[in-house]
This record gives C-alpha cells, sequence and structure tokens, in this order.
C-alpha cells in the first residue's frame, strides 16, 4: 500500500519538500492538504512524530493518529509534518536546531509557494498554528510552543515524553516496554554501526524500533539524550526547567495532553508532575487551559482512535477553539 493510499489520510493531498539540508543529507516535511475545497487560509497543524528521537518517519503510520486526519478535513487545516536528525548519530541540541529550522521554513515565502502551485492552489493561515506530537514527538510540540508562544496558537500532545532523563530513562528497569525483556546487546550493537555524526532523519526498521525499546529498557535512552547539555540548554530540552523560568508563557489556547495509564513507554507520572507543576506556575490562567486527560490504555492506544470519540473532543474543545477563533 501507498503512503498516500493509507486510510489514515484519505481526503488529503500530498506535497512533500525539503526544508533543510545538512550537508548533502536532505531533511523532508510531509504537507497533507484537505482535497475538499476551500476559500481563504488554511488553519495549520504542525505534527511532530515519535519515536524516542531514535526513529520514526513524519508518514510512518504506525504512529499517525488517525484523529489527527480528523480535525484536519473537519476544520480545512494543512497538517505539515517533518522529520529531523536522529539519535544516537545526532545530538539532541542538532535536532532541536531542526525544529527551529523547520518554523523558520514554515513562515518563509517556498511554504506559499508549494501551496500557490498545488493542482488546487491554497494559502496557509499562520497566524493559527496548533502544534502536535506523540510522544518524543510530544516534547517536541512542547518545545516549540513554549519558545513561540505568541505564534503557536495552541499546544497539544499525546503522551509526550515531558523529562527525558527521569529515573524512568537513566536507569535500568524490572520491566520491560510493552513486557519485552530485550537483550542489551541491542543497544551495543547498534552503537557500533551508528556512531556519533551519522545523519539519519528517517528510519522506520524493526531494528531501530527494538533498539528504542532496549535503550529505555536499559536507561541509555536518557543518557544518549543529555549528551551535551550545559547551562541554559536545560531551558530549551526540558519542558519542567523551561516553565520555571520568569516571565515563560504558554500559548492562548494553552497544552492538552492525553495520556494511557498503563503506558510502559513514558510513565503516566512523569507528565502527572509536569501538569501539576505547571499548572501551579500558570495558576492565574483559567483551569481550562492545562488540560489532561487520563484514559486506559498502552503507549500508542490513540492511533486507530477517530475524532467522533467523545472525550477527546472535550480535551481538546479550547485547543481547537482557540486555534481556529
Amino acid at each position: 500500500m501507498s503512503i498516500q493510499s493509507h486510510p489514515k489520510l484519505a481526503g488529503l493531498d500530498l506535497i512533500q519538500a525539503t526544508y533543510k539540508k545538512v550537508g548533502d543529507h536532505e531533511i523532508r516535511t510531509d504537507i497533507l492538504i484537505p482535497q475538499k475545497p476551500f476559500t481563504g487560509k488554511r488553519p495549520v497543524i504542525l505534527r511532530f512524530h515519535g519515536g524516542g528521537l531514535v526513529m520514526g518517519d513524519s508518514l510512518y503510520m504506525d504512529f499517525w493518529p488517525w484523529w489527527l486526519s480528523d480535525v484536519a478535513l473537519q476544520e480545512n487545516a494543512i497538517i505539515i509534518s517533518p522529520n529531523y536528525r536522529l539519535l544516537p548519530g545526532s545530538t539532541s541540541s542538532e535536532i532541536y536546531s531542526d525544529i527551529e529550522d523547520f518554523w523558520t521554513w514554515v513562515r518563509s515565502p517556498t511554504l506559499a509557494t508549494l501551496l500557490a502551485a498545488h493542482s488546487t492552489p491554497t494559502h496557509a493561515d499562520l497566524s493559527r498554528v496548533l502544534s502536535f506530537g506523540e510522544s518524543a514527538g510530544g516534547l517536541l510540540s512542547l518545545y516549540l510552543a513554549l519558545a513561540h508562544p505568541d505564534e503557536i496558537r495552541s499546544c497539544t500532545a499525546a503522551y509526550p515524553w515531558v523529562d527525558p532523563c527521569s529515573e524512568a530513562f537513566v536507569k535500568p528497569r524490572t520491566v520491560g516496554p510493552f513486557g519485552m525483556m530485550l537483550p542489551e546487546s541491542v543497544v551495543t550493537e547498534t552503537m557500533d554501526v551508528v556512531v556519533p555524526g551519522t545523519v539519519e532523519s528517517s528510519v522506520v526498521e524493526e531494528g531501530r524500533l527494538g533498539f528504542m525499546l532496549a535503550a529505555t529498557l536499559y536507561g541509555v535512552l536518557g543518557r544518549l539524550y543529555e549528551r551535551g547539555v550545559e547551562g541554559l540548554e536545560r531551558e530549551v530540552r526540558f519542558p519542567g526547567v523551561k516553565i520555571e523560568r520568569e516571565g515563560v508563557r504558554i500559548p492562548e489556547g494553552g497544552i492538552a495532553i492525553i495520556h494511557g495509564r498503563q503506558d510502559s513507554i513514558v510513565p503516566v507520572g512523569d507528565v502527572e508532575k509536569f501538569v501539576k507543576r505547571a499548572r501551579e506556575v500558570f495558576s492565574e490562567l483559567p483551569d481550562d487551559r492545562i488540560v489532561f486527560t487520563v484514559k486506559e490504555g498502552e503507549h500508542g492506544f490513540d492511533t486507530g482512535l477517530r475524532f467522533e470519540e467523545v472525550w477527546l473532543q472535550e480535551t481538546f474543545k479550547v485547543a481547537i477553539q482557540t486555534w481556529l477563533a
């Protein structure tokens, strides 16, 4: 099955473009446009894929939440989903550099030109931008929203990796992710092949998924993430640190997060801790500006859900209304 014929993307046209080059390596972004004719500028969803920052692709359908496509079709919105450099070949600093360069590209004339040249010319409304990401992509969604609260209308996330260096990611676990107890050699074999400096921005092989799970199991993932973190950089890479900075703000539409109670990758307790502190820091805001919904389910529990789920609509109600206002 080709990507464009995948049921999760039904009703959406696909444009692919390079938003950045690292040496000779091109980093791709995918632009999904509702096929339904529309007059006027379309609101924009920036979606960041998960994969522990070590694997994934902007159109890896195993990670793509079906309900997000429903929102785009319902609201005549454009989804822009980028790739970015991956650990362990790159560093988290380089990943955040990619996200900033992507954000610059989104606001450049290049995007407007691509959309105008589409078979059904269209326009993006960059005054109405909503960020979303799942897992590690949720971390990137939070990063962009906290870095640009005046330009991102609303921030949304699913089971976000809010604290990459919590105990769950720097110490070995007694129970493996999804109950899988992979050998530690899975980590070392990948680390031997992917040496520092190797540039990768799209990896969906099963072996790399195994690496992500094993690196989580043995407490390696957090250490990979923290390589080279110094001083003020912690504000960039850790949302829980960023919100403690004087004068920090969140988008007008707030932050809305969903999480599975049985999540064996990102412990729900890590996100509960972040949400609790965020509500204290931003206590002057209405309660509906920081929404956190926990449902029964594992990591990735929402990927097959449709937006007809009432609890999804309620969770993201204020974020979406503010985004579209």
